[in-house]
């Protein structure tokens, strides 16, 4: 019954399933960072995003302590995705995440435990996602994994209840990878991410490094808005 009613509601338009669409991604090198890493993103945030920022630290030891920005209504509130730090090659990463997000971001702090002589930050913007608890469970995290000998980096599992938008970041030893498997990840050279995913269980595996070289990744899942109602179209 539950189906029909919602394929009815879709034919007279009194259903709109939200969709999730990257606003912007971004990744920058910050050398010499001190203990606060900054990163100027290309162009203001949008109104109830969801930021996700994702450094990689580039002396071991030294932690992200907390996450700020410069939104002119009031700087967001960054949380830190349990289960996503990740290590290797003296190298340690996370993802932080902010939902429902006061606009007008132009830049991002990373406020750190000690002195790094660099970070290597990557940032995205995304739209149409939930505005409250917006992260679906917890995340998952190898450390310290080494590519198969097809030069394979067999990333996390990680099983999702709803729509989500998937994020990968990772670090990997020269020569990078060059792609994605399975089909519906999009690659990029420090993170892979999966759009509108179904429920079920996602495990993405780099592609075209180097046998035996080393990699970390970290991942997490965040919910689509759930359907709105609207009016049915005016048939006079």
């Amino acid at each position: 019954m539950g189906r029909k009613l919602l394929v009815f509601m879709l034919f007279c338009g009194g259903v709109e399933l939200s969709a999730q669409t990257v606003v912007q991604q971004f990744v920058a090198v910050s050398a010499g960072a001190g203990t606060v890493s900054d990163m100027d993103l290309p162009k203001p945030s949008g109104k109830g995003s969801v930021l996700i920022a994702m450094p990689v630290l580039l002396s071991p030891g030294v932690k992200v302590l907390s996450v700020s920005d410069n939104a002119p209504d009031g700087g967001n509130t960054y949380k830190q995705v349990p289960g996503t730090s990740s290590s290797c090659a003296e190298k340690s990463l996370d993802i932080w995440y902010c939902e429902n997000c006061n606009p007008g971001v132009t830049e991002l702090k990373f406020h750190l435990s000690d002195h790094v002589k660099g970070s290597l930050n990557a940032f995205l913007e995304v739209s149409g996602m939930a505005l409250s608890s917006v992260l679906d469970g917890t995340g998952a995290q190898v450390s310290n994994g080494t590519a198969t000998s097809g030069d394979l980096e067999v990333g996390p599992s990680i099983t999702t209840t709803t729509k989500d938008f998937i994020i990968a970041r990772y670090f990997s030893t020269a020569p990078l990878p060059t792609g994605v498997t399975p089909a519906g990840w999009k690659y990029s050279t420090s993170y892979v991410y999966f759009l509108n995913a179904p429920s079920g269980t996602y495990q993405p595996t780099l592609t075209g490094g180097r046998a035996a070289g080393s990699f970390c990744m970290g991942m997490a899942a965040f919910k689509t808005a759930a359907a709105v109602a609207s009016s049915p179209p005016d048939r006079n």
